[in-house]
């Protein structure tokens, strides 16, 4: 029910927030997922442009690089900036696509469409860890515990993971785990989102890696052909 509430909101146009659109089980059920079946795909590849717009491309491989990206939909507190973060991290579990139809009467189509769609697992920001260029201290997150959004739902629907459009992703993110923090069992149940070399555990905590030695290199070329000339 998550994936066609999801997929609903696609075929809706309702813009990406972050926040799941509440729909009724009655308007859920007008996304037909053709044959009942999703398909499964091993790669994502992502294009972006670099800081010195350059074109690049990242491989977002569920088993091997599965960190990514987006552009965070957080409400801007004036009062308190430090708080806000142009960022949201996630982990890609599956990458899928499935050919649905709309019917009902809101469906701006009532052809077949072939949609995207990641499964991902959210990260969260540790605001108690100080980050930043001013502290000049890596930014620190961690994976959103697997609690019920609301306790009384029967769905029991969770905040930890969700379905996103593959269009949101701006590019792969590399992340370093805080080894001193160890590892935690406590944020999610035995789970296929965890690969099986995990023994069931995920690490409290990642640093998002802000700098990379492809990038310092590019920045110190860049820096010697100015102050040197051709």
């Amino acid at each position: 029910m998550d994936l066609k509430r999801h997929l609903l909101g696609r075929l809706l146009g309702h813009p990406f927030d972050g926040d799941e659109h509440i729909y009724s089980d009655d308007e859920s059920a007008t996304v037909k997922i053709i044959n009942n079946r999703i398909y499964s795909h091993k790669v994502l590849r992502v294009n972006y442009t670099t800081y010195d717009l350059r074109r690049a491309q990242d491989s977002i491989n569920p088993h091997t690089r599965p960190d990514i990206m987006l552009l965070s939909h957080e409400d801007e507190d004036a009062d308190n900036e430090t708080d806000s973060h142009p960022y949201w991290y996630a982990r890609v579990i599956g990458i899928y696509h499935a050919e649905v139809c709309h019917v009902g009467l809101n469906a701006q189509s009532s052809g077949v469409q072939e949609l995207e769609f990641l499964w991902v697992r959210w990260f969260g920001r540790d605001l108690d860890c100080d980050s930043g260029w001013n502290t000049r201290c890596l930014h620190r997150i961690g994976f959103v515990a697997d609690d019920p959004i609301d306790p009384s739902d029967p769905i029991g629907a969770s905040g930890a993971f969700t379905f996103i459009d593959p269009a949101e992703v701006i590019r792969g993110v590399h992340l370093i785990p805080a080894f001193a923090h160890g590892k935690t069992s406590e944020l999610l149940e035995p789970s296929i989102a965890r690969p099986q070399k995990d023994n069931n555990e995920d690490w409290q905590y990642f640093y998002i890696n802000m700098y990379g030695l492809p990038l310092l290199f590019r920045v110190l070329s860049d820096i010697l052909a100015k102050v040197c000339g051709p």
